[in-house]
């Protein structure tokens, strides 16, 4: 029988692969929370009427290939994500995360035996169908600095909103800092009350620089549609930081960074270790 083996150089081609904040990003059992993590992120742009046909596609094709990967350790979690509101003009649609426990691990990823996977399947069929059903515009590497789930372990979650940040030169410690201090615990009151399901801080390792649209990536968790706008932002605030006024904690947030956009993405299909 022949092996087939996707290594690093070739997951551009084959790979609909790596998935969050990102968020993503959530792992489902409390002893995994020790532990922090970096994501692979694969930015995918689906043709209109095509959406289904990829859909397929992942869950049919690369979600067991995923899952071979979670047996033998190399990832620990794979999403796939739909981006709600995005039209033909957009960047991107769809969205994959593959989550990491180990940084090593990065360095050869897809050390798959794809026959035992697919016994009998044609494979480079299915690898051309999945060039022919979508475009890999970017990839995008990013390291969880902090995060807020539920006690006991992550929530479940159907919906994830993802804010990008552009960081001030210089003042990224002081913006991980101020997260930390000013609204992780805002966050843990909003998962607390039950309107989230979690929040995470991501920070982009590659591609980084000066000329990037943005340098970290906070993602709110949501179980359901009906939790979206239903928070009570300053009711949670008075919670955490009795006293304090928000919108002068919210004007030192602004001077150390600026939110580009927010995007919903809903999960579609994902994979996770068992313990």
């Amino acid at each position: 029988m022949r092996t087939r083996k996707i290594a690093m150089s070739k997951v551009t081609l084959f790979a609909l692969a790596l998935s969050l904040f990102m968020g993503a990003f959530v792992l489902k059992s409390q002893a995994q929370e020790s532990k922090n993590y970096f994501v692979v992120v694969d930015f995918m742009k689906v043709k209109q009427g095509d959406e289904a046909k990829y859909v397929e596609l992942e869950k049919e094709v690369w979600k067991p290939i995923h899952e071979e990967r979670i047996k033998q350790g190399e990832i620990v979690g794979w999403v796939l994500y739909a981006i709600h509101y995005a039209g033909s003009d957009d960047e991107y649609n769809f969205v994959t995360a593959a989550l990491f426990d180990d940084p090593a691990k990065l360095e050869h990823t897809f050390q798959v035996d794809m026959e035992k996977v697919h016994p009998g399947k044609d494979l480079d069929k299915a690898f051309a169908e999945t060039l022919s059903s979508r475009e890999l515009v970017r990839k995008q590497l990013l390291y969880r600095d902090d995060f807020v789930y539920p006690e006991g372990g992550p929530g479940d979650f159907k919906y994830i909103q993802v804010n990008f940040m552009k960081v001030k030169p210089g003042s990224g410690g002081a913006y991980v800092e101020h997260e930390r201090k000013v609204w992780k615990p805002v966050h843990q009151a909003l998962v607390d009350a039950g309107t989230r399901s979690g929040w995470s801080l991501w920070e982009c390792v590659y591609p980084m620089g000066a000329g990037m649209p943005y340098d970290y990536v906070t993602v709110d968790y949501y179980a359901d549609f009906s939790k979206l706008g239903a928070a009570d932002v300053m009711g949670a605030f008075e919670k955490a930081h009795p006293g304090k006024m928000m919108n002068e904690l919210t004007t030192e947030t602004n001077q150390v960074r600026k939110q580009v956009k927010a995007e919903l993405w809903e999960v579609i299909d994902s994979a996770w270790k068992q313990e």
